[in-house]
Order: C-alpha cells, then sequence, then structure tokens
C-alpha cells in the first residue's frame, strides 16, 4: 500500500474518503508525467491526490462535472459487497443523480455503510 495525499479539502476525493491521507495499492504501469502537469492543470484537469512529494499524480478531477474522479490505483482491491470503495460508491451514487443529497445528508463527507437505513 502506498499513501496518497489529498491536497484540496475542496475536492471530490476529499469529500468521498473523508480524509486527507488515503492507503490504496498503487499502479505501477502508467503514471502522468510530471513535467504535463502544469499544461494538463492550465486546461482545467486538477490534480488533487498525490504522493509526499508531489511528483506523482494519484488522483485527478474535473470540476463541473457529476463525476470525472480517476486514480492510478486500485481501489476494487479494498472494496465489498457491504462496504464498497468510495471511488466506486460515489460513481454509482453520481449515476443515479444522488451523490450530492448523500453527500449532503451524510455532513459533506461520504459515509461508507450509510444510507441503508434510508427509504
Amino acid at each position: 500500500l502506498r499513501t496518497t495525499f489529498i491536497k484540496d479539502q475542496d475536492s471530490l476525493a476529499y469529500r468521498i474518503y473523508g480524509r486527507s491521507e488515503i492507503q490504496e495499492r498503487h499502479r505501477h504501469r502508467y503514471e502522468v508525467n510530471y513535467e504535463c502537469v502544469p499544461a494538463l492543470e492550465a486546461r482545467g484537469l486538477r490534480f488533487t491526490g498525490q504522493d509526499d512529494k508531489g511528483h506523482r499524480m494519484e488522483i485527478c478531477e474535473l470540476r463541473g462535472h457529476p463525476h470525472f474522479f480517476a486514480c492510478q490505483y486500485h481501489p476494487e482491491f479494498r472494496s465489498r459487497p457491504g462496504e464498497p470503495s468510495p471511488p466506486f460508491l460515489s460513481l454509482v451514487l453520481a449515476a443515479a443523480k444522488r451523490l450530492d443529497r448523500r453527500l449532503e445528508d451524510d455532513g459533506g463527507r461520504l459515509r461508507i455503510g450509510a444510507g441503508f437505513e434510508r427509504r
């Protein structure tokens, strides 16, 4: 497992994980070229999660999109039927147009396992 630091508390990553440090298994084959980051960010892509040195881009988002969340790790390895990984739960909620409401109901941070009691 490798630590990813979520640098923006206003990001989707922070709202779905509810913390600024997460532990996930990193993908080793492909990475974002660090020299391209300024050009990508100038065009609207936000790199909200990075390694401890700020050189490995782990999470990117596109503000204004219902759920543009991409990661360089394997969230599927931490996902279980009754306890889905935050990226998967948030994707399903966004597809059902329920993510914003769920985040609001959960106090601004996605609570995994919450919502089963609601109708």
